[in-house]
C-alpha cells in the first residue's frame, strides 16, 4: 500500500482531502479538523470523511506515511552525524600527524646539534609517543582485542 498515492476507487476530491489529513501534524490530525478545509471550492462533512477514511484505509496509509517521514528524518540526522564524525576524526588525525612531524623535526634538529641533550631528547620522544598513541587510537589498528592473526586473515 502506498502512503501518498491515490488508491483505486478514491476520487480526486477524496484524495485531496486525504493529503490534507495526512500532512496535518499528528497531534492535530483529525477528521473533524478536515471540516475547516475547502477543496475544489467544496467542503465536506465529518461523516463523509469517516466514510472515505474507512473505504480508502486512511489510517493505515497515514501510519505508513508517518513511519516513512520518521525514517527519512532519522536517516538525514544519521548522515549529518556521520559527516560530523568523519570531519572530527579527520581533524584529530591532522593534528596528530602535525604533532608527530614536529617531534620528528625537533629530533632531527637535536641530532644535528653539537650538544646532545638527554632531557630534550626524552621530551621529544615523549611527545612523539603521545602523537603516535593518538594516531593509533584514531586508526584503531592496535586495539588489545585486535589480534595479529586477524590482520593476516587467519582465524583465531
Amino acid at each position: 500500500m502506498t502512503a501518498g498515492n491515490q488508491v483505486q476507487g478514491e476520487s480526486a476530491l477524496a484524495h485531496e482531502y486525504f493529503k490534507i489529513y495526512r500532512d496535518m501534524l499528528s497531534d492535530q490530525r483529525s477528521l473533524r479538523a478536515l471540516c475547516d478545509y475547502q477543496v475544489f471550492g467544496r467542503k465536506r462533512s465529518q461523516s463523509v470523511f469517516t466514510r472515505w477514511s474507512v473505504k480508502h484505509n486512511w489510517q493505515e496509509r497515514v501510519r505508513i506515511w508517518d513511519v516513512q517521514r520518521s525514517r527519512e528524518a532519522l536517516s538525514e540526522v544519521i548522515i549529518q552525524r556521520n559527516k560530523e564524525l568523519i570531519d572530527f576524526i579527520n581533524e584529530d588525525f591532522s593534528i596528530a600527524k602535525r604533532a608527530q612531524n614536529i617531534a620528528k623535526q625537533k629530533l632531527t634538529e637535536l641530532e644535528e646539534s653539537e650538544e646532545l641533550n638527554a632531557h630534550q631528547y626524552r621530551q621529544i620522544m615523549m611527545g612523539y609517543r603521545e602523537a603516535r598513541e593518538f594516531l593509533k587510537e584514531l586508526i584503531g589498528i592496535f586495539e588489545a582485542n585486535f589480534s595479529s592473526s586477524r590482520l593476516c586473515g587467519q582465524n583465531d
